[in-house]
């Protein structure tokens, strides 16, 4: 068996056949920590760059409460989502789904966010710009707009993997579920 990174399908079906040995699934649960901690640690994921702390402290509170909220939820619909024996499956199968989900998310978000911000900067001072260039990027130009656009893509990508990761358990519970009586 092999893990397979970017196709979450092919997980879902190599799950509802039983064909993730606990050695596979311990990769998948690795996968899924290193899925948020690398991009953090190589700045994929930024930190805010506003210096008022009044203004990180709210700003911190606030992506606080708002992941925690996206975690509780975001868990508890994926389990909702798990219909086949949840006792049994469900752990095995979030983490093995979030793996995949979670890459290629953080690949498409990120990559994204890192377009919209990078991207116009490096054409900007490239361009040798007087700042003039500025006012058209205020996501640029602003530490404050700059960080509210960051914390926007931060949510966007959680909500977006629980609910591909639902949606991918759900369809793992349909793969699972016996056929139905043959019609006759």
């Amino acid at each position: 068996m092999a893990f397979h990174l970017f196709s979450t399908s092919r997980v879902a079906k190599d799950l509802a056949a039983g064909g993730v040995s606990p050695r596979e699934q311990a990769g998948y649960l690795v996968i899924s920590f290193l899925a948020w901690t690398l991009p953090f640690y190589l700045y994929l994921i930024p930190a805010p760059v506003a210096d008022d702390p009044v203004f990180l402290g709210w700003m911190w509170l606030l992506e606080f409460f708002a992941v925690v909220a996206i975690f509780v939820a975001g868990v508890n619909y994926c389990l909702r989502k798990c219909r086949v024996d949840p006792r049994a499956n469900f752990l095995v199968d979030f983490s093995c789904l979030y793996s995949p989900v979670a890459v290629t998310t953080s690949i498409v978000i990120w990559g994204t966010f890192h377009l919209l911000t990078t991207l116009p900067l490096g054409m900007a001072l490239r361009a040798g710009s007087d700042g003039g260039a500025w006012g058209a990027l205020p996501w640029v130009s602003s530490a404050y707009a700059y960080d509210v656009l960051r914390l926007g893509f931060y949510l966007a990508a959680l909500l977006v993997i629980f609910w591909r990761v639902g949606a991918h358990m759900e369809r793992l519970s349909a793969l699972r579920q016996p056929p139905g009586p043959a019609a006759g």
